[in-house]
């Protein structure tokens, strides 16, 4: 019958580790010439590699109640919740977290908007994580941002836009290195990531 897990041993990247699954074979009965309904127990290998990714709850979000909105549409949609914190970013982090948008007219916009109360910061992980998040999170602009998203459903504003994720394997690993030491990001293993992750 078909397991799943980190493997061990298995291949890995720079997205992180790989996900080993089984692929099942369809068999015959014994004096039947239909399928049957069981697997046969030969191996397949099936790799699925992960990525983790950054994600903030923004300060109109943490006012507005809307973390466990937020949390459970990721968890809802299978990804894995690796480490979190609640914390105040000051103007020397929200520099550093919106560093490739220095040059832009609205920098100085987007470090008074995070620095003006707490977030909650995130690393949420599961196969092509990143596009995953975005795709829950929606558009940037809310009224361009898919019908059941995040921004489509709960924001107005492109400004305070409630969510923030991170938008490539590069800016993931910098940005989870600016709000997480790697002691604080746990890896763990769930029973519903065989069913939810492909990983089967």
């Amino acid at each position: 019958m078909g397991t799943a897990g980190i493997a061990r041993g298995g291949p890995t990247t720079a997205r992180g580790p790989a996900v080993a699954g089984w692929a099942c074979a369809v068999g015959r009965r014994r004096g039947s010439r239909e399928p049957g309904p069981f697997r046969t127990g030969v191996r397949k290998e099936k790799w699925t590699f992960l990525e983790r990714t950054l994600v903030l709850v923004k300060p109109d979000g943490v006012q507005r109640g809307l973390c466990g909105e937020i949390v459970g549409r990721l968890e809802r949609k299978g990804l894995r919740l690796c480490a979190a914190k609640l914390l105040q970013p000051g103007r020397e982090l929200a520099e550093r977290h919106y560093a490739p948008h220095r040059e832009r007219p609205f920098f100085p916009g987007l470090i008074a908007f995070l620095t003006s109360g707490p977030v909650l910061a995130m690393v949420w992980e599961g196969p092509r994580a990143i596009e995953q998040v975005r795709l829950v999170m929606g558009a940037t602009d809310p009224l361009k941002a898919a019908p059941g998203s995040v921004r489509g459903e709960l924001a107005l504003d492109v400004g305070q836009n409630l969510v923030h994720g991170s938008d490539g394997p590069e800016s993931a690993a910098r940005e989870i290195d600016l709000f997480f030491r790697p002691d604080e990001i746990v890896p763990y293993q769930r029973d519903l990531d065989r069913w939810a992750q492909g990983a089967f």
